[in-house]
């Protein structure tokens, strides 16, 4: 058999021996050649019936990229309100100019970047550029103005077209920036509200399958509505007219004082509603500032020590326990007292006053020593009652809990230092709603800052109502309490510059040294916290100047004023009445920063364009460091005793930073 087929082989390929044997051959080879096909279009059809049959997976992947396109659809992002249903942040859709390259032939590239350029307004070049990338899709322009849009749309090329893209809008710009945050381009919260509710706010996505034809261009209309997946709507208790007069006062502290940053809270107390919680420096969320320090929201991310604007709680811990009432007398050793290895001074020397008269006169010594006396236990458990040394709760990114030390490891200085804010830490919110407590009967609230979340169909999601967290004193510590705070107002009292017109206030005020490599440096916050009508309190109002570098550095000097100005917008904002009795006993002017700074006696007088030196001559030492460099004023000293001598002399104006010299025996 194998010969056979070896001749039979050497028939087809082997040289013919005449022409019947070539005749032969080529018969053969044709056959086979022809058998050759027949099997490969077979195998060819077969396999292609088992693809048709059971396709391959990249088969299927290869054919959906050539005929099918996945669009990713989002929907709107939610709405956040005022506590008037006004929006604050909403999403805005935009239209935006967009091209197919590929599309536009190379003989008229050139003429549509001609007359793209001229309908948008730029340079060919640019345009052209663009027109010539290989790619199927390019924006040439975002959030175009609606008549850029409508000459495009009439443009008579089908390689170019409108889309509509959505945005994150802040209609009031910076209003309330550090409350709302911002988005980034992918569409997340970045901080604020958009931050910590970015869940609730966000829209609902979906993954679409369109057909393309053979250009790419999708065929299908999508089904897909938008707004039936739109993110929820976020309502809140800020009140626009109050937070736009609390950014309008920290602008007038900035003028005046030149501040780090300074930072204002206006609480409801009855609610614990936060009606305004400003800070600056600001930013506008719609160009958001690369400058991380102006989206800082201060009065929950910064701690410091808070200073004489913790006596209120210090005394109210006090009458509490019944150790003392606002009549009781207590011995401030007239201003320099010595305790646990250390001395404490006071700013206004007394001797023996009333408990309402440290308040008034902010006595470090009398509220040493009331807390020495309560001891550390129920001292600290009562500033705890209040809040501090825990978060709020408030729904804002980064809130700090602050801090205060543990009852069994405080040594005696540490515990008289505390009750004046020193050697512990404290936020804005903090301080906003222990003062809100006190005008509240004792009662401290949450701070509410969310009062509902809705869907489209306006069904809540979930609310949230006025929420109790602890009775910090009884109702009548906290009138007590008031009281004395009240005295803070009057003549000698240390709030005169917050005084409001046609409203009794109760209020505290505050400098604090600002802790420095180990101990404390030039660096002062300065302070004032309170409450209106004293008598009938609706709001708490804190005003927190961090480190003012023009001026006074007194806390009623620096925040006095704007808490004023605060204070009576807020109560014009909510339809509140002056007492026209009191009107007649307010003041005829507005006061302003400090017109009169009177520190121990040495009246600091602001002239408008800097501080007119007054006659220092019989001064001590002690009343010139804490009159003159309380006023922001460099100070050389020859000599120590009682001043004989100044240079420059009584009466010229110098502006802030600069020098006076004193000569003492």
């Amino acid at each position: 058999m194998i010969s056979s087929l070896l001749q039979q082989l050497a028939l087809t390929f082997g040289r013919p021996k005449n022409a019947k044997d070539a005749r032969g051959q080529a018969i053969l080879r044709t056959k086979g050649i022809a058998l050759a096909f027949g099997l490969i279009l077979s195998g060819v059809g077969v396999r292609g019936a088992a693809l048709c049959m059971s396709p391959h997976e990249k088969v299927v992947d290869a054919n959906d990229l050539q005929r099918w396109g996945r669009v990713r659809l989002t929907a709107p992002r939610g709405d956040i309100l005022d506590r008037d249903g006004r929006a604050l942040a909403t999403t805005v859709v935009t239209p935006s100019i967009v091209i197919d390259p590929a599309s536009i032939d190379d003989d008229e590239r050139a003429t549509v970047a001609a007359d793209l350029a001229e309908i948008l307004g730029r340079d060919i070049e640019s345009v052209l550029a663009q027109l010539e990338q290989p790619t199927r899709y390019a924006r040439l322009g975002r959030d175009v103005h609606p008549t850029v849009a409508d000459a495009i749309r009439r443009y008579p090329h089908r390689a170019v077209w409108v889309e509509r893209t959505r945005k994150r809008f802040y209609p009031e710009e910076n209003l309330a920036a550090q409350i709302l945050g911002f988005v980034d381009a992918d569409g997340n919260g970045r901080s604020g509200l958009e931050s910590s509710l970015n869940d609730e706010l966000a829209g609902g996505t979906v993954i679409l399958q369109r057909r393309r034809d053979r250009r790419g261009r999708g065929v299908d209309a999508s089904e897909f509505d938008p707004d039936t997946s739109a993110g929820h709507i976020v309502s809140t208790t800020i009140d626009r007219d109050i937070q736009r007069a609390a950014e309008r006062a920290l602008a007038h502290v900035v003028e005046r004082s030149a501040p780090k940053s300074a930072t204002a809270v206006v609480i409801d107390v009855q609610t614990g509603d936060i009606l305004a919680l400003a800070n600056a420096p600001v930013f506008n969320p719609n160009a958001v500032s690369r400058n991380p320090q102006s989206r800082r929201n201060h009065a929950v991310q910064d701690w410091f020590e808070p200073g004489s604007v913790m006596k209120p709680f210090t005394i109210a811990a006090a009458v509490e326990a019944g150790a003392v009432t606002e009549d009781s007398m207590v011995n401030c050793e007239a201003g320099y007292w010595r305790t646990g290895g250390s001395r404490i001074r006071d700013d206004h020397p007394k001797g023996i006053i009333t408990v309402t008269q440290v308040m008034k006169y902010s006595s470090n010594i009398g509220s040493a020593k009331l807390a020495l006396e309560l001891g550390p236990e129920a001292f600290i458990d009562s500033l705890r009652a209040f809040g501090f040394g825990q978060r709020t709760g408030v729904p804002l990114p980064g809130e700090l809990a602050g801090q205060i030390r543990h009852p069994d490891r405080i040594r005696t200085i540490e515990l008289a230092n505390t009750a004046f804010g020193q050697g512990m830490t404290a936020t804005a919110m903090q301080l906003a709603m222990g003062i809100a407590a006190i005008a509240n009967d004792g009662v401290l609230m949450k701070p509410r800052l969310i009062t509902a979340v809705t869907d489209n169909d306006g069904l809540p999601e979930w609310t949230q109502e006025p929420t109790e967290v602890r009775q910090a004193v009884s109702p009548d510590t906290a009138a007590q309490v008031s009281r004395m705070m009240q005295a803070v107002m009057e003549e000698g009292g240390t709030g005169r510059a917050g005084r409001i017109a046609g409203y009794r206030v109760a209020a505290k005020t505050g400098t604090a040294q600002k802790a420095h490599q180990g101990g404390y440096g030039e660096a002062r916050v300065s302070s004032f916290v309170g409450f209106l009508p004293a008598e009938a309190p609706e709001v708490a109002i804190v005003v927190m100047v961090d480190e003012p570098s023009k001026g006074s550095r007194y806390g009623g000097t620096v925040a006095g004023p704007a808490f004023s100005e605060l204070g009576a917008a807020t109560m014009r904002a909510l339809g509140i009445a002056p007492d026209l009795e009191l009107l007649d006993d307010s003041v005829e002017e507005p006061i302003d920063v400090a017109a009169v700074a009177d520190l121990d006696g040495i009246s600091m007088e602001w002239a408008g364009e800097g501080w007119r030196v007054p006659d220092l001559s019989g001064y001590a030492l002690r009343d010139v460091l804490v009159g003159v460099q309380g006023a922001g004023l460099s100070l050389e000293l020859d000599g120590s005793g009682h001043v004989v001598s100044q240079v420059p002399a009584a009466g010229t104006i110098i502006e802030p930073g600069q020098s006076v010299s004193v000569v003492l025996r």
